[in-house]
């Protein structure tokens, strides 16, 4: 996440205004964790998913490496109620990650998978999510599907897509127009989204890009066993439907592949 100009607690806050999951996911994300009391979230962000997750028997931790954001989670997940029975919001690269405890399920929610550099972080991450498994327990991750987008791209070096106007938001007692613009980078697996939230009573922009390094579908089986996972299921999108070239999402359950 790229934001200019902005503090980190004010470029958290506008990124966790304008990104706030999709259709679906945290009841998904609640059946995943059903039964189970230890959980660690991988990428939490500003703690959407764990206050979602928050029973009096749960001992939650989530790891991020924005502070900004961490500040932010610290403060929502202070008002959580239920209240889990412990919750632990940790500064930390979920590619070299080691705490030294077992969790019955490790989520890396809201295309956090995206937000690695390369095949090698992927397995990286992925491999220490693993090492956190506590025996019978679960990996979960979901993405977006951008398979067929990819293929069409296929030999184009890059591809603007043009603005496009996503949301209006209300913040810092202003009214914004935010239009959203990608350009692709298909040979790289690399998209970088770019923001730009416009006042409504004019003055200078306020700008932002994420860059994400995507993965593609055919590629999630190799990269589970590389990382020592076996593949338990592959949804398409948040019901557990099947996956297919229409599902906007992926959903990923996998567990140690010597468990």
């Amino acid at each position: 996440m790229i934001t200019d100009e902005l503090s980190p607690a004010d470029r958290a806050d506008l990124y966790a205004r304008l990104h706030s999951g999709n259709p679906g996911d945290l009841e998904r994300y609640r059946r995943a964790c059903e039964g189970a009391t230890t959980i660690l979230e991988l990428g939490c962000g500003e703690g959407r998913v764990l206050r979602a997750l928050a029973a009096p028997d749960r001992h939650l931790v989530g790891v991020d490496l924005d502070p900004g954001l961490l500040a932010l989670a610290r403060h929502r997940c202070g008002r959580a109620r239920p209240r889990p029975a412990s919750l632990r919001l940790i500064a930390g690269d979920m590619r070299t990650l080691a705490l030294g405890r077992a969790f019955e399920r490790v989520l890396i929610p809201y295309s956090g998978i995206f937000c690695l550099a390369d095949e090698a972080e992927v397995i990286a991450a992925l491999s220490r999510a693993r090492e956190h498994l506590a025996p019978g327990g679960e990996v979960i991750f979901d993405a977006y599907q951008v398979d067929a987008v990819h293929d069409e791209l296929a030999g184009e070096a890059i591809v603007d897509d043009p603005p496009i106007a996503v949301a209006e938001l209300r913040w810092r007692g202003r009214d914004y127009d935010v239009l959203e613009a990608s350009r692709w980078r298909p040979g790289e697996q690399v998209v970088e989204v770019r923001y730009e939230h416009r006042p409504r009573d004019g003055g200078a922009p306020i700008r932002s890009a994420i860059r994400h390094r995507y993965l593609l579908v055919r590629e999630l089986p190799r990269l589970l066993v590389a990382a020592g996972l076996r593949l338990l299921a592959l949804e398409g999108g948040f019901e557990g439907a099947p996956l297919d070239e229409a599902s906007e999402q992926f959903v990923v359950r996998a567990a140690a592949a010597d468990g």
